[in-house]
């Protein structure tokens, strides 16, 4: 099914990003990196799935006693995805733990459901059973109030803000019942430190890239750049000349 699904989305690529253009305010280089992006992902986890999720694997056994490990799905998932990723981060996160054999519940963004209720429709397309997997547009206070407190939620992908997923965290902490697994990528600040080995014109290639594209909305974007004294002074007017350009 996940591989099936990456074919149909290169087969759907330009209804995909006419949908990440207009929905989330893509550029079509963000676009296209972003589909492969998710494409990637389909591919990557049925490739786990063979490699972790057939046949038992064979422990020794020091004692002569036979020792095998086998992997099963948990249950139910929640799969909490945000609007700056909307196609790439809402598929990795249902193929992740469909492949793991769980069923799940996707709570897209508010301001991506096109996007989410058009991949949907694909995933079902490529064979993933209705069963197992829900579209579930609501606000995220919803989910908060009623889907995180309940015991019958296995485990929780979120990808957001610390803030949200702190709070998810203590909702957690304080059900009853097993312990659960809360998987969840959150905001920082991320660093780029240069010396004098660098190249200028690759320092400042990197630093547009990873500042400036997505419009700046993903979770590594350069916040702060750290340049030797030897060269800064050429790098900031090069950085400076490159931002002149950016539209």
């Amino acid at each position: 099914c996940l591989e099936r699904m990456a074919d149909l989305m290169e087969e759907n690529s330009a209804e995909l990003m006419s949908l990440l253009a207009h929905e989330a305010g893509k550029t079509l280089p963000d676009a296209v990196a972003e589909i492969r992006e998710a494409v990637d992902f389909c591919r990557y986890y049925a490739a786990e799935g063979r490699t972790h999720f057939g046949a038992a694997q064979v422990l020794p056994g020091p004692t002569g006693e036979s020792n095998t490990l086998s992997l099963q799905g948990r249950g139910v998932f929640l799969c909490i995805s945000p609007w700056n990723f909307p196609l790439a981060i809402y598929l990795g996160q249902i193929t992740a733990a469909l492949m793991a054999g769980n069923t799940v519940i996707a709570k897209p963004s508010g301001q991506t459901n096109l996007i989410a209720m058009r991949t949907a429709g694909l995933l079902l397309k490529a064979g993933v059973p209705k069963d197992v997997f829900t579209l579930l547009p609501s606000s995220g206070r919803l989910i908060g109030e009623c889907l995180v407190p309940d015991e019958r939620i296995a485990g929780i992908c979120f990808t957001g803000s610390t803030e949200v997923a702190q709070q998810i965290n203590r909702t957690l902490a304080a059900r009853k019942g097993a312990i659960v697994p809360l998987i969840a990528e959150t905001g920082g600040q991320n660093a780029m430190i240069a010396d004098s080995s660098a190249l200028p014109e690759q320092i400042v290639d990197d630093v547009i890239t990873s500042a400036f594209r997505s419009a700046g909305q993903r979770c590594s974007a350069l916040r702060v750049l750290f340049v030797q004294d030897g060269i800064a002074e050429k790098v900031i007017k090069m950085l400076d000349g490159a931002c002149q350009e950016l539209v």
